[in-house]
């Protein structure tokens, strides 16, 4: 499992690419959901996340070379500005792996004078 911090600016939307591999080779992704929470907490439980998304990855040429997409809307993003904590979990089927989590730091918008 990786640690990386995000950031984001409230309310932006932003789409994150995601590469799968296992032992340096890319993993065929076709299929298999991404699940991906934001909460005040590592701990707290996924119910009370302040963001929630699950994604299914698409039967394409991207997928089979372990490349997928996590969007981000304005809606998604537009939270408290705060420090938060998120990770993605990868399933499929019966396997399931956290494999990304970090903190997640939602940024005032800036204002321009």
């Amino acid at each position: 499992m990786k640690n990386i911090d995000l950031e984001i600016v409230k309310k932006d939307s932003i789409t994150k690419e995601i590469r799968i591999t296992r032992n340096g080779v890319a993993e065929d992704i076709s299929g298999w959901y991404i699940y991906f929470t934001v909460k005040a907490d590592f701990n707290d439980l996924d119910a009370s996340a302040i963001i929630s998304k699950t994604i299914q990855f698409p039967s394409n040429a991207e997928s089979i070379a372990g490349i997928g997409y996590l969007p981000l809307t304005t809606s998604d993003t537009d939270k408290t500005i705060g420090d938060y904590f998120y990770d993605m979990k990868l399933v499929d089927g019966t396997y399931r792996e956290t494999f990304l989590r970090g903190r997640f730091n939602i940024l005032p918008t800036a204002r321009l004078a």
